[in-house]
């Protein structure tokens, strides 16, 4: 894919993450307005804010310049152990989880290390056999993180007890 094409991709994917982490901001003033003061509450929805505010964030970094591959790997790599340390943080607190959620952020987790991983070495694709660009390979990667955190608003909506600590 063309240089301009990937930008065009990645700018789509800034603003589908940043219009859904919006809404999911409202979904949480409506639905957990009750449990406001619940740290577990907090800490459930805030997890799943990170889904769709770290890809926004690797996805406008990302098409800053395609020029300088410098900083899409440091976009890709630093939000992507923050995502990584944010899953790791929220399994770690107690709590009655549904095996539906806990699967789909187990999903995000190993998404958020394998883009860590390609942001590291981008040789990883020619390494793997894969005829894409890093910078492609981390576009789906993005957009499967997008997905995920789409589930994972849509458990927090129709799941009564999906919280963390709860």
């Amino acid at each position: 894919m063309d240089p301009a094409g990937i930008d065009a991709f990645y700018q789509s994917v800034a603003t589908v993450s940043f219009t859904l982490l919006g809404l999911w901001w409202v979904v949480v003033q409506l639905k957990f307005k009750a449990g406001s003061g619940d740290p577990a509450r907090r800490r459930h929805a805030y997890g799943i804010s990170s889904f769709f505010l770290l890809p926004g964030v690797m996805s406008m970094v990302s098409s800053v310049n395609s020029d300088h591959a410098a900083l899409w790997r440091v976009a890709f790599g630093v939000t992507a152990l923050l995502g990584a340390l944010e899953v790791v943080l929220y399994l770690r607190t107690g709590g009655e989880r549904s095996t539906g959620p806990l699967v789909v952020r187990l999903g995000g987790l190993v998404l958020y290390v394998v883009i860590a991983l390609f942001a590291l070495r981008p040789e990883l694709t020619a390494d793997l056999g894969i005829d894409l660009a890093p910078r492609e390979v981390e576009a789906i990667l993005v957009a499967l993180l997008v997905v995920v955190g789409a589930n994972l608003a849509w458990f927090g909506l129709t799941e009564p007890e999906e919280t963390a600590g709860v």
